[in-house]
């Protein structure tokens, strides 16, 4: 048996419990970078790992782990079963659906008397729950079922696609309604019509609107106060943010003792003299939408397989510029 989740903290909660088989933390955040369509699975992780080599190490290291990852998934499959454990949050969706591909050739109906793949899709943070609750739910696990299977394969070549308007319109009726929340999520990185801006910045630059606050707790008031499904690190947080304070039209500010080099870690300070963030005047604008932040500033973004990139001033560069309409629940040309 073949237990895979969501990262190294899950793996050893699962560990303690005495369950039966072996564990795989599968790491890698998917919702950020580069995901595009049309790559093999050794080029994709290439992709991968250059990206994730900007801010988490050597490139060449990040490559062998994802490449012992993915040897770990498939040796699973001449096992008895492989039981996936992931939680509601965009984050957990995505590895499900990058899985389930791995595994395309287990997909049901082909036969061939490989493992069995069972699915744990709590609606809830798995490192939260109770011993009790955990073992409860794996002696309960269910079968992913054709249904499911379906489902993770069309989204995943929607999430991958250059054209984004069809995942608008992605739904999965009845068993794995996280799913199509968690895709509705991934749509609203997308930057607004309103102002340019993805959600997340949006509400980071609300989190500061009253006062200056510490990195950390802007981390905090910008994910775990406000969303329903926390997905985002604050390493990922933080690629989102370092734009908005490095813009040659700066939508932020820092107060107190600015480090230079953006992964210090004195960033994430909570003494009296920690760096604090603060709303500019150009940053109130743009959160007020009399302002657009891509037309002051550009993008160069990838969001799965849609690469965003424009000049200042709103010239485009390299295809179109896609944007989320919230009210219309709609990607469209911006």
């Amino acid at each position: 048996m073949l237990h895979v989740t969501n990262g190294s903290v899950a793996v050893d909660r699962l560990h303690d419990l005495d369950l039966p088989g072996r564990f795989l933390p599968w790491d890698d955040v998917l919702h950020e970078g580069p995901v595009p369509a049309g790559l093999s699975d050794d080029e994709l992780r290439g992709r991968r790992a250059a990206f994730l080599a900007i801010n988490w190490g050597d490139v060449g290291d990040i490559e062998q782990m994802l490449a012992a990852r993915d040897r770990a998934l498939l040796d699973g499959i001449g096992g008895d079963e492989i039981v996936l454990w992931f939680e509601h949050d965009l984050y957990d969706q995505l590895h499900v659906l990058q899985i389930v591909d791995q595994l395309r050739a287990i997909r049901p109906g082909l036969g061939g008397g490989a493992a069995r793949v069972s699915a744990i899709l709590a609606d809830d943070y798995l490192a939260a729950q109770s011993d009790e609750q955990l073992q409860a739910w794996f002696e309960t696990r269910q079968p992913l079922g054709a249904s499911r299977w379906s489902a993770a394969v069309e989204a995943w070549r929607l999430f991958r696609a250059p054209d984004p308007r069809p995942l608008c319109g992605f739904e999965h009726p009845g068993t794995w309604p996280s799913l199509a929340r968690a895709l509705r999520r991934h749509l609203q990185q997308f930057p607004s019509v309103a102002t340019g801006l993805s959600r997340t910045q949006a509400q980071t630059l609300a989190a500061v609107a009253d006062r200056p606050r510490p990195v950390r707790d802007v981390f905090r008031a910008a994910n775990h106060e406000v969303e329903d499904a926390v997905f985002m690190g604050d390493m990922p947080w933080w690629w989102h943010v370092r734009p908005l304070l490095a813009a040659p039209h700066p939508l932020l500010r820092v107060e107190g003792d600015r480090p230079a080099d953006p992964h210090d870690p004195d960033w994430w300070r909570d003494d009296e003299g920690a760096p604090r963030l603060a709303l500019t005047d150009t940053g109130a604008r743009v959160a007020a939408g009399d302002a657009d932040h891509i037309t002051l500033n550009g993008i160069d973004r990838w969001l799965g397989g849609v690469h965003l990139v424009a000049e200042a001033s709103g010239v485009q560069s390299g295809g179109a510029i896609w944007r989320w309409d919230e009210p219309r629940g709609a990607v469209v040309h911006g």
